[in-house]
């Protein structure tokens, strides 16, 4: 009888670990999600085991985005849901254990810098983001957000000025490796604007006059949104609202950037998850960003996917276009066009 009133106790206490609450079946059920991760993780035996640092990193990763939303939401289910989708999210599984890569490191970082953000620590947001703009270029769209960041007193001076310094001189790197590489357009496999316009390199020549213009093209679009969005005062400067402008500029920036692979959308693949457990009418943008991104890591691996990749590429820019009308909408930039004409 002791144990059976021992075992109903259980089954229904409530524990607390750094201000999170849960119970003993949602604790057993995220064992039971650890493991089910970790086999998804064996189960390729050409590939081999995966690397323990990317284990320890994706693991890490979701359990940053399950307190991020416990943060925002402090809804228990809804982080322990985080937790398992980005545990075993088909992206997250082809990056780290089929391909090898390392989109998990600067996944991490970035996640890790949005959980420094959201409990006041700006030299640690800056720090940490700054790390992952020196890590790979892809990041460079997080710079807009840094200013609209400084712009909502959410960063001093100083706080601003380290990662405009760790992506400029991560773009310079980045510049001359690309002119120096013999690098073509179809080398990589991320759906962006080049699946549209065409994708054909010129040969012959020391660089790559469209990726070149792309770049330029990338940091002008950069500059204008932040004026665009610098134009109306934010009245609500709550995390939901920062994880939107952290896809849409970086979304955008990747979009843009020549020579960019498949691991370019593991990130906000992992930002759209986080985003949309704190606004769940969001549910369709993960989908479509998983499935852009999954075809980038098919085609990686098949030599081609399921469909041609400019049909991608249409649909991520179907994503950006909804995400700026919503943003300029809820900055009440429409608004104060409206008024000014």
């Amino acid at each position: 009888m002791k144990v059976d009133n021992f075992l109903r106790e259980l089954l229904f206490r409530k524990f607390r670990i750094a201000g999170m609450t849960f119970d003993f079946l949602e604790a057993l059920l995220a064992v039971c999600i650890t493991g089910v991760g970790l086999v998804l993780r064996t189960s390729f035996p050409d590939s081999g085991m995966p690397h323990p640092l990317y284990l320890l990193a994706e693991w890490y990763l979701a359990v940053a985005g399950a307190v991020l939303v416990h943060q925002i939401t402090g809804n228990g289910r809804k982080s322990l849901l985080t937790y398992s989708v980005l545990l075993i999210l088909p992206t997250v599984i082809a990056d780290g254990t089929i391909l090898r890569n390392n989109a998990c490191v600067g996944a991490l970082l970035i996640v890790s810098a949005l959980l420094f953000l959201e409990n006041g620590c700006g030299w640690l947001f800056s720090v940490v983001l700054s790390a992952a703009l020196l890590l790979h270029v892809r990041y460079v769209g997080f710079l807009a957000v840094c200013m609209l960041l400084w712009q909502m007193r959410k960063l001093n001076n100083l706080q601003l000025v380290l990662p405009i310094m760790a992506a400029a001189a991560r773009a310079v790197y980045s510049y001359r490796a690309w002119m120096g590489a013999g690098y073509t357009l179809t080398t990589f496999h991320w759906p962006n604007i080049y699946e549209i316009i065409g994708n054909t390199s010129m040969q012959g020549q020391s660089f790559e006059p469209l990726a070149t213009v792309g770049l330029f093209l990338t940091l002008g679009l950069l500059v204008i949104g932040v004026w665009v969005f610098s134009q109306s005062k934010w009245e609500e400067q709550k995390s939901p609202m920062i994880l939107e402008l952290m896809l849409f500029f970086g979304l955008a920036a990747a979009y843009f950037l020549p020579y960019m692979d498949q691991t370019a959308g593991y990130l906000f693949c992992v930002l759209a998850v986080i985003f949309v457990f704190t606004e769940p009418k969001w549910f369709l943008v993960p989908v479509f960003l998983q499935i852009v991104t999954f075809a980038g890591y098919q085609e990686a691996v098949n030599g081609e996917s399921m469909m041609p990749m400019w049909v991608f590429a249409v649909i991520q820019l179907g994503i950006l276009v909804v995400f700026a009308a919503h943003l300029l909408k809820k900055a009440k930039v429409v608004d104060l066009c409206s008024r000014i004409n």
